[in-house]
């Protein structure tokens, strides 16, 4: 046994494991993606109002406690911002449509959080890559 040598090899897996992990993520969001794109969406919010029918013999007209109440859905389109009544027969599908919607942004953001950890990782293998040359 003189002579013999022993060498201890080491992988860094997490580098593996980070990919596997991100891509395993990827396409579960994508398949969560796919299922809201077959929803109604719609960006905007769904506010209450308190208004003035406009009639001088109404209560609302003396009386600004008395004024009459109602949901609007607002939204900013090509830079204005348009309102419209949503009846109360109405407001669970556009409160549907508005947390679809919110869903969908939050698994762009997810996705981003995604590509951003490979990005991150290319470039630790770079360098990773760019040491073992020059030793």
């Amino acid at each position: 046994m003189a002579g013999a040598s022993i060498w201890l090899v080491s992988y860094d897996t997490d580098v593996i494991s980070d990919r596997t992990d991100t891509q395993r993520r990827r396409r579960t969001l994508r398949e969560q993606m796919r299922t809201l794109s077959s929803a109604p969406l719609m960006r905007g919010s769904l506010v209450e109002r308190q208004r003035r029918c406009g009639r001088p013999s109404c209560a609302c007209a003396r009386d600004p406690s008395r004024r009459h109440g109602g949901k609007f859905l607002t939204v900013q389109l090509g830079g204005r911002t348009h309102s419209l009544h949503v009846r109360p027969e109405e407001e669970s599908r556009v409160q549907a449509a508005l947390a679809a919607y919110a869903k969908l942004w939050d698994l762009i953001n997810e996705l981003t959080v995604c590509e951003l950890s490979d990005l991150k990782r290319e470039a630790r293998e770079r360098r990773r890559g760019r040491r073992r040359r020059r030793s």
